[in-house]
């Protein structure tokens, strides 16, 4: 009589794993989505969104779905891929690189004040020294208001996705595709990521009802300043610390400025965009695309952000 051989029960596991290590990136990408899109579909459907659901959906409900997706998306997928590819000696790597802080002042002056700076030139643009008149009479606020919101920033969203984005996705797409077209290519991920909440009208974080211009616009700003995270990630040699800094920085920014600057023109908000997309433009021709970037010095993606460079290095 002949005998069936029975699959090992461990077999689809080492079969995932395999996939995933084949495929880290396409991995990556759908851990990073998958959790946020799911959670947030029902309130896209709700009244809360589109309306297709004849119910509304409550805030908190809204809040614990958006905070626990948003943990199980782009940092989940950071550690599970890493896992997966690299094993335990590259999960060490990933976290090692969350307290990698000897990188150089300048890099967190400008991961810290860099938007302050740029939001201030568009509204001097407009107003003349009026709106740097009053931000530096202002200025305890940068310790009393910007400091600590930055610091909540840190906690959420910035420590719960930048170990994604920056950390494990940046350095892969950049070893890839170059630190151009990988930059890009994250920057347009990145911007699609958010469409669920334009997509919602009455809930926390509702960038809705869906204007496709807004929606693009917003996705033009986000690749715009993955230029300028990926120039300040490379010369900060890979370090997640400075990214979830930057991402905070950047959502504590708009906050600050608008108390520090109350009486700042209409123009304003049209003027940093397109600031930021000069900016973007301006590193890009001056790094003659390079963002600060080194081949990787080994098989992993981020060995060369930990060797080969001295605290506080430059790279062109």
């Amino acid at each position: 009589m002949a005998t069936i051989p029975l699959a090992s029960p461990a077999a689809p596991a080492r079969s995932l794993r395999a996939s995933i290590a084949q495929h880290p990136l396409l991995a990556y990408f759908i851990i990073a989505f998958a959790p946020v899109w799911l959670a947030l579909l029902p309130f896209v459907l709700a009244r809360n969104g589109l309306g297709l659901l004849p119910l509304t959906l409550p805030d908190v409900a809204f809040i614990v779905a958006f905070i626990g997706s948003t943990l199980l998306g782009p940092t989940a997928g950071a550690f599970v891929v890493t896992a997966a590819a690299e094993g335990r000696p590259g999960v060490r790597r990933l976290l090692g690189r969350y307290v990698q802080w000897r990188v150089g002042l300048r890099w967190y002056a400008i991961a810290l004040f860099g938007y302050i700076v740029l939001q201030l030139l568009g509204a001097v643009i407009w107003s003349g020294a009026a709106p740097a008149l009053d931000l530096l009479a202002r200025w305890p606020l940068i310790f009393t208001s910007y400091l600590p919101l930055v610091l909540a920033m840190v906690l959420f969203p910035a420590l719960a996705e930048e170990p994604g984005w920056r950390g494990f996705a940046l350095p892969r797409l950049q070893a890839r595709y170059g630190p151009l077209a990988g930059t890009l290519i994250l920057g347009f991920l990145h911007g699609i990521w958010h469409l669920p909440v334009y997509m919602l009208v009455s809930s926390p974080a509702a960038m809705g009802p869906f204007n496709v211009v807004a929606f693009i616009s917003n996705t033009i700003a986000i690749v715009a300043l993955t230029v300028v995270w990926t120039w300040v990630f490379n010369n900060a040699k890979g370090s997640i610390l400075m990214a979830i800094l930057l991402h905070a920085a950047s959502n504590a920014t708009g906050n600050f400025f608008g108390k520090a600057v109350p009486n700042l023109p209409p123009q304003h908000a049209l003027t940093t965009y397109i600031i930021y997309i000069a900016a973007a433009v301006l590193l890009v021709a001056a790094t003659r695309g390079r963002l600060g970037y080194s081949e990787p010095a080994g098989s992993a993606p981020d060995v060369s952000y930990s060797s080969g460079q001295s605290a506080g290095a430059s790279r062109q």
